[in-house]
């Protein structure tokens, strides 16, 4: 009949990628995947926030790395006092919280803390037999900070770490490293 035939018209490379996508099965089972996923996150995030109790839905990985009121920063927990106490003391309130006065690692959390704290703070870095330890049991490593003052017990300033007597009242920095690190 006339009219009836149309010439072939070859597909361009546009329609050539759209039909190779549309039948690749593995691009098909990653985006089912993901879906799976953001189906599950947001389903934990929905019912953490319903729900009053943390232990009701064991499925859901905690949302909290810290405890409350303590700041997040590279797989630790920061604890800044408002009370003063002495370094004993101070020290013994960290251990209360599984935690221990702050232990500087490197130069970012070095950084870090010392732009969050006021009032020159203690940490958790002490002398022994006229040598610096941290209170981990780790040796001070004098290429990361150096200790000014006389005393036996640190604490943070702006300008770096100092030392004064364990018994002086100073606010401090307790640190816990996440177990979701």
């Amino acid at each position: 009949a006339p009219g009836s035939w149309s010439p072939q018209v070859p597909a361009g490379p546009r329609a050539h990628w759209a039909a190779g996508l549309f039948s690749n099965i593995w691009f098909w089972r990653g985006v089912a995947g993901l879906l799976a996923v953001a189906t599950v996150l947001i389903l934990c995030i929905q019912f953490a926030v319903n729900s009053s109790s943390e232990k009701d839905f064991a499925g859901c990985p905690s949302l909290e790395l810290c405890p409350a009121d303590w700041l997040y920063f590279q797989r630790k927990c920061y604890y800044l006092s408002e009370s003063e106490a002495s370094w004993n003391s101070s020290q013994n309130f960290c251990s209360l919280h599984n935690a221990s006065l702050l232990v500087i690692e490197n130069h970012q959390e070095l950084n870090f803390t010392v732009k969050i704290t006021k009032q020159d703070p203690w940490i958790g870095l002490y002398k022994r037999n006229e040598e610096f330890f941290w209170i981990n049991g780790n040796a001070l490593d004098n290429k990361l900070l150096e200790v000014k003052g006389s005393g036996n017990c640190a604490y943070l300033e702006s300008k770096g770490v100092s030392a004064s007597g364990c018994s002086l009242t100073r606010k401090w920095v307790c640190s816990l490293s996440t177990s979701l690190a």
